[in-house]
């Protein structure tokens, strides 16, 4: 059994283990942005099975050990992985507003790319990623309305075929490690060029991602703002009355936009005068 370090994901701490040797390898490359844990661990563990195939398992702290999926394919192995971590990270902060979003930084502050799957988020963050832009994360956005601070979340962002053919050339993965992956690729932030946040930015700009032939960025109203946050919210559906509460707020201190956008260049100069990169 080959285990990588640990981690530490907002209120998650965890390692991984594996009897694939080769995978262990894969998931502490696409981990490697995520700061060290101490003190107590979860363990997400991938067993082989006869049929090629692989269980996932989580054992808690106190040694209870969870069934999360059986049957999973090498070629899902690292998305169930990161299904897995997501999950958890995101019910340690079921109390606070996570935006289902991408966070990129510069020196103004962060940014919030607001958008459901396939909207174009981690492109985005990729692609700011080879800019050597800050990135905070590709996916959730976890935000401290007291503070006005979102923390980061770095985990491997993920790219499907379709986004990856929107970007610079990526960095060749190690030798056998692509034979964990199918259409959906992890990458960390920093494998392409990013300098991975390890403490919390000040939020700056709500953004919602559109698809559209012209781009433009236009400022929304508050209501509007709230509306699309509503929409975006992970754990508004976990907590209820104390989230909305926080979206409420975070919508009339923080500015929202409508990003609107056919390329992945033209989203990366409308965000960048917000972030001062």
């Amino acid at each position: 059994m080959t285990t990588t370090r640990a981690y530490h994901v907002l209120g998650f701490s965890f390692s991984f283990e594996s009897d694939d040797t080769a995978l262990v390898e894969v998931i502490d490359r696409c981990y490697r942005d995520l700061p060290a844990a101490d003190g107590e661990l979860s363990v997400l563990r991938a067993m082989s099975m006869p049929d090629g195939s692989y269980e996932v398992t989580l054992q808690h702290p106190s040694g209870e050990i969870e069934m999360c999926e059986g049957f999973v394919s090498r070629f899902g192995i690292v998305a169930v992985i990161a299904w897995e971590v997501n999950h958890r990270a995101e019910l340690s902060r079921a109390t606070w507003p996570v935006l289902h979003a991408a966070v990129t930084a510069g020196p103004l502050g962060a940014v919030a790319l607001c958008g459901q799957s396939r909207s174009g988020k981690s492109t985005i963050a990729a692609a700011a990623a080879q800019l050597g832009w800050r990135h905070l994360s590709d996916d959730l956005a976890p935000i401290d309305v007291a503070s006005l601070m979102v923390h980061p979340y770095a985990r491997p962002i993920m790219l499907r075929s379709g986004g990856r053919g929107l970007l610079d050339e990526l960095p060749d993965m190690p030798a056998g490690h692509g034979d964990y992956f199918g259409d959906e690729w992890f990458l960390a932030a920093s494998e392409l060029g990013a300098v991975a946040e390890t403490s919390p930015v000040p939020l700056v700009a709500i953004v919602f991602l559109e698809w559209n032939d012209a781009a433009e960025l236009v400022p929304i109203s508050r209501a509007a703002t709230l509306h699309a946050l509503v929409l975006n919210s992970t754990t508004l559906g976990l907590s209820g009355e104390p989230v909305f509460r926080a979206l409420e707020q975070l919508a009339t201190v923080v500015p929202g936009y409508r990003l609107r956008f056919a390329h992945v260049s033209e989203a990366i100069e409308l965000v960048r005068p917000l972030v001062g990169a």
